[in-house]
């Protein structure tokens, strides 16, 4: 249902958006490429992200998105020939150790009369990391042939719109999610529709000046907000532990280095 109704908000803002706007020349190859990052982004990443934090929580679903820029950087390396330099490798390496100490820590929550979290739901959590950094490249890389940050992340929503739609289609449950979206509006959805799509257009624009694990690692800093957040607002559902905070400055310390110069 969250996926549903903020790639909606997502599809209506971006388009309404795109309306007003003067388009370069139209590029088939970055029409292909929007698509593929806003599928793989949209529909793996967020799922994964939405349901990542449903099972481990916000503070530790976002600590694992710290791993984005790792992702990106190797992703832009492969296809966009973006340099990798010795820091960033070290820098990933302390991502994917802060990771680990994260997932190690998941047995605190029995230690404190919690059952623990099981690994199959932290791989749920690194799949969004890698869905989004990847995605990061092909939007880069379709920006560099139509340079239109707005229209780039519509195409990519609508995109991923279409697929969601046709999946639960396949699954029977097109109508049950249309009237439990619109029946009953979760405006707490359609809110998250909304940040996602300021979001998405500046993540676009800043594809057209910074490379796109340089995008990624200033977007991780989201854990560190995040945290915060959940200690304020989620307090009945967030266990604020000293081994998730030493994880998460770990992982943060780890994609600051990636983003020292050389």
């Amino acid at each position: 249902d969250g996926v549903f109704m903020s790639v909606l908000v997502n599809v209506v803002a971006l388009g309404l958006i795109s309306l007003t706007l003067d388009l370069p020349p139209w590029s088939w190859e970055a029409f292909g490429a929007f698509v593929i990052g806003g599928v793989i982004g949209t529909v793996v990443g967020r799922t994964a992200m939405l349901r990542a934090v449903r099972l481990v929580g916000a503070s530790r679903s976002n600590a694992f998105m710290a791993a984005t820029p790792a992702v990106a950087a190797f992703t832009g390396w492969l296809l966009l020939g973006e340099t990798l330099t010795l820091l960033e490798f070290i820098g990933a390496a302390i991502v994917i150790s802060g990771l680990l100490w994260l997932v190690r820590a998941r047995s605190a929550g029995s230690e404190q009369g919690h059952e623990p979290v099981p690994l199959l739901h932290y791989v749920i959590a690194a799949m969004a990391p890698t869905a989004f950094g990847t995605a990061f490249v092909f939007r880069k890389w379709g920006l560099e042939r139509f340079d239109s940050a707005i229209m780039g992340a519509f195409l990519g929503a609508a995109s991923a719109y279409l697929i969601i739609v046709l999946i639960e289609a396949f699954r029977g449950k097109l109508g049950d999610r249309v009237r439990e979206n619109f029946g009953n509006v979760s405006w707490w959805f359609v809110g998250a529709g909304v940040s996602t799509t300021l979001a998405l257009i500046s993540q676009f624009t800043a594809f057209t000046y910074l490379e796109a694990w340089i995008v990624g690692t200033l977007q991780s800093t989201q854990a560190i907000i995040t945290l915060g957040l959940s200690w304020i607002f989620l307090k009945q559902h967030e266990r604020i532990t000293l081994p998730l905070i030493g994880a998460v400055i770990l992982v943060v310390g780890g994609v600051v280095l990636i983003s020292l110069p050389d």
